[in-house]
């Protein structure tokens, strides 16, 4: 009985040193705050652009895939990306999925649209419209849809651009 008498206010000594501990080393700093992490922005934002990208999809009843992305610094070396599929990813014959990809495969490579000529398609490329990519601070961002037409495609994929470069603004 004795034992846990001193037990007691010991295990107390150390939460309240854990923690006391634990706030101070996440407390204020006198730093100046750090610019945002484009890739975090990134993140946060692309649940958003994916779902405008799908309620516009789905308001020129195309059906497909959206995908976006983030590309740190000037070459495609890594990537952060998302993907929804907006009804279906197979239609008919095509896997659309697939598609979107190879348009992001072009555009990592050449930093332009997808089925911008700047060169032909290499193998696991198509030449397909409708992917897009912008230079933004920290690296580029790149969006495609497929699914729809080529121009279809492409509001879609500059309307997740649009959204995401707001976001990494702020």
């Amino acid at each position: 009985m004795r034992r846990v008498r001193l037990l007691v206010p010991a295990v107390a000594f150390i939460l309240i040193l854990a923690i006391v501990v634990g706030i101070g080393g996440r407390g204020v700093s006198a730093q100046a705050p750090a610019a945002a992490d484009p890739a975090a922005t990134f993140n946060g934002a692309a649940e958003r652009a994916l779902d405008a990208m799908a309620k516009e999809a789905v308001g020129r009843q195309m059906k497909g895939v959206a995908v976006i992305a983030f590309v740190p610094g000037d070459a495609a070396l890594s990537w952060s990306s998302q993907m929804r599929v907006v009804d279906a990813f197979v239609l008919g014959q095509a896997n659309v999925l697939g598609i979107a990809y190879a348009k992001m495969s072009e555009m990592a490579d050449t930093l332009e649209n997808s089925g911008s000529g700047k060169r032909p398609p290499h193998h696991g490329e198509f030449g397909y419209k409708g992917g897009a990519i912008r230079k933004v601070a920290g690296g580029h961002l790149l969006a495609a849809f497929s699914g729809g037409k080529d121009t279809d495609d492409l509001d879609v994929a500059n309307l997740g651009l649009d959204l995401l470069e707001e976001a990494l603004k702020h």
